[in-house]
């Protein structure tokens, strides 16, 4: 009996460590929207996405992966000269040293800063093509990080968006990033379009921590309309 009691009051203490461990890891919970400016089958319209970190105490990201639904299209590397412009937007995101751990009794200096995005279309290597690699687009958000996104997949498939996210160490959540992709790039170039049958189709996100192995996958369903 006391046997069977020193084991239950040790897997007891374990439950309880475990519990005070997880309190004590930083928060990751970003969100993620879609929106298309035009749901018709077949449109071809824009697509703007919003990211949000509304916590100063949330870990940083690390990578994501952005999942457009089979029947969609996208254009192939060939279709767009490198270098032309996919799309523009913004980011509001905490600056400072007080980003970064500094020496004891340090005082923390840092203010919420406003900076432009741009999202060029950028052409594959030869290595990304040996992998299978699509196409290849780079967002630039100024004075912050450059994030190289490849995309995988296909019509028949669907699409995967994929990028690490470089850290920097004077910028940290929390963040407001907003991205319009354009309908079409400078050269004419169709850049998504919508599927042929009149559907909900899922659009999603998975967020990797900076900090951790925590994942955090967001779904969101668009209606499209005849």
């Amino acid at each position: 009996m006391k046997i069977h009691k020193l084991m239950a009051a040790t897997a007891a203490l374990g439950l309880m460590l475990i519990g005070s461990a997880q309190a004590q890891q930083a928060d990751f919970s970003p969100t993620m929207s879609f929106e298309l400016s035009d749901t018709k089958v077949n449109a071809n319209p824009e697509m703007k996405i919003h990211v949000e970190q509304d916590s100063a105490d949330e870990e940083e990201l690390g990578h994501v992966t952005l999942m457009i639904p089979k029947g969609f299209n996208l254009p192939a590397d060939g279709d767009i000269a490198g270098g032309q412009e996919l799309g523009s937007g913004e980011i509001i995101i905490r600056a400072g040293v007080d980003c970064r751990p500094g020496p004891e009794g340090a005082i923390p200096v840092g203010a919420d800063v406003t900076l432009p995005a741009t999202l060029v279309e950028t052409d594959r290597s030869d290595e990304q093509s040996d992998r299978g690699v699509y196409a290849v687009w780079t967002l630039d958000i100024r004075g912050v990080t450059k994030i190289i996104l490849e995309i995988t997949g296909s019509k028949a498939a669907g699409w995967k968006i994929d990028g690490d996210i470089p850290s920097n160490d004077n910028t940290c959540p929390p963040l407001y990033f907003d991205l319009t992709v354009n309908a079409q790039s400078g050269d004419g170039v169709a850049i998504l379009t919508n599927a042929a049958k009149p559907k909900a189709y899922k659009f999603g996100g998975v967020f990797t921590s900076n900090g951790s192995p925590t994942q955090v996958t967001l779904i969101q369903k668009i209606k499209l309309t005849k």
